[in-house]
């Protein structure tokens, strides 16, 4: 498997709105430019680019007791490039004295990578806004979407895990009330829409065995938080016998856990520290014997921290997949988050790609000929897909209807073709459910 090295350049800022700070005195009145974030959507040799402005018209500013204007502005120069993000060339200019959501850019070429970001422009400001430079690959291809299931109790399901061979679903979700007056995090086992079966209280995370015998997971039941950290731990049911087995213990974080490929080992995220600070773990659930995995990864020095997050196997057992969240004296919160690999009996991890926005949350497909993942390289955060042998990327979603989670949405492969994930989506009742993509 290659490793791949790619930078997009996200000018100012990473967060999914822009505003414009630069004010400036004019007639006795302070303006301040509204600019907008975009999310590219892909679409048959084309993309629609859709405006987000964040800002509302007045708002007061205490420091200059004065309110500021907040300017709309007159138009916006479209800047594209193609196969790279430094050709930049102005294409076009987009009116906005009526206000514009979305516009189309059509006559391009399908699986080719495109570049663009917008700058608005306003006579009363002068120095213009920028927004988000979105990537996009337009694609002829036209995916299936499905919905799967919702919670049984009208609550969100989050993380979530199926097995192949007993075509059951395990679930979490929050503010299950177990008895009256009384809710926590939960874990259900289901099929489709029909009554789920509890398995555990605040737990979460649940990842089945291959054999779909047992359920890992993990959990704070019966902890006591110290002012410092959760205790939290990794347990497992065991589907056959009704029995739950925790396989870590004491004053410790276990997060994330899941089963190798042979059911040998169970990898996750642990700490004895604080949960700002997970290292990788494989424990074989046997012997109780564990290993916590090299964690040195050339990171600069202006990191004050990072956490081993959202582990995967590869299908083969070598390598661990895992999101890298890390923290700066620029960025404490919520932090940055990168694809990492290590394999599985230790080494000096790798990083998959090289981005400068947010890279979760990856999962290996099943022949380990690509990895789906949830970026924000679209200007939101969607699932993309990265072909190992090819070194290309693909855009599944021409979309743009659901919403994700950095820390709780899942993927899961169904087959090489087809994902699973949990979304927010407002044509499902507003809740986060479980859906299904086709892939190319």
């Amino acid at each position: 498997m290659r490793i791949i090295a790619l930078v997009i350049l996200f000018p100012l800022f990473t967060s999914v709105f822009f505003t414009g700070c630069e004010k400036i005195k004019d007639s006795n009145d302070i303006y301040a430019l509204v600019t907008t974030s975009i999310v590219a959507t892909r679409k048959d040799a084309s993309v629609s680019v859709t405006l987000n402005i964040s800002s509302p018209n007045w708002i007061k500013n205490y420091n200059l007791n004065d309110d500021i204007e907040y300017i709309n502005p007159e138009y916006y120069e479209v800047y594209l490039s193609k196969n790279t993000s430094e050709n930049w060339k102005m294409i076009r200019t987009i009116d906005n004295s009526n206000g514009y959501n979305s516009f189309t850019l059509t006559g391009l070429t399908n699986n080719e990578s495109y570049y663009v970001y917008l700058k608005a422009k306003s006579d009363k400001v002068e120095n213009t806004k920028s927004t988000n430079i979105a990537k996009f690959i337009p694609s002829a291809y036209k995916p299936t979407y499905s919905f799967i299931m919702k919670d049984y109790y009208g609550h969100d399901i989050y993380s979530f895990d199926r097995n192949n061979n007993n075509n059951k679903f395990v679930y979490a979700t929050k503010y299950y009330e177990f008895k009256p007056n009384f809710a926590a995090a939960a874990i259900f086992t289901a099929e489709s829409n029909n009554e789920p079966q509890l398995v555990d209280i605040n737990c979460w995370f649940p990842d089945y065995n291959n054999s779909g015998t047992k359920i890992v997971y993990s959990t704070d039941k019966d902890a006591i938080f110290d002012g410092k950290i959760m205790p939290e731990h990794v347990a497992i049911y065991d589907i056959n016998t009704d029995k739950i087995t925790k396989v870590t213990s004491g004053y410790s974080v276990n997060k994330y856990p899941v089963w190798s490929p042979d059911n040998s080992l169970i990898a996750f995220s642990s700490s004895e520290e604080s949960d700002q600070s997970l290292r990788i773990t494989v424990l074989n659930p046997e012997t109780l014997e564990y290993k916590m995995l090299e964690t040195r990864s050339d990171l600069s020095q202006d990191i004050l921290g990072y956490s081993q997050i959202h582990l995967a196997w590869s299908s083969e057992g070598e390598y661990i997949y895992y999101t890298q969240r890390y923290y700066t004296n620029d960025n404490i919160n919520p932090g940055y988050y990168d694809i990492y690999r290590i394999k599985s009996d230790g080494g000096i991890p790798e990083p998959v790609f090289d981005f400068n926005g947010v890279d979760c949350s990856p999962q290996i497909s099943p022949d380990n000929s690509k990895i789906a993942f949830l970026t924000d390289l679209n200007g939101k955060l969607q699932i993309w897909i990265y072909y190992f042998e090819d070194k290309k990327f693909y855009q599944p979603f021409d979309k743009n209807i659901y919403s994700f989670m950095k820390e709780w949405s899942q993927i899961k492969w169904k087959d090489n073709k087809t994902i699973f994930y949990t979304a927010y989506s407002e044509e499902i009742d507003g809740d986060y459910s479980l859906f299904s993509i086709s892939i190319e």
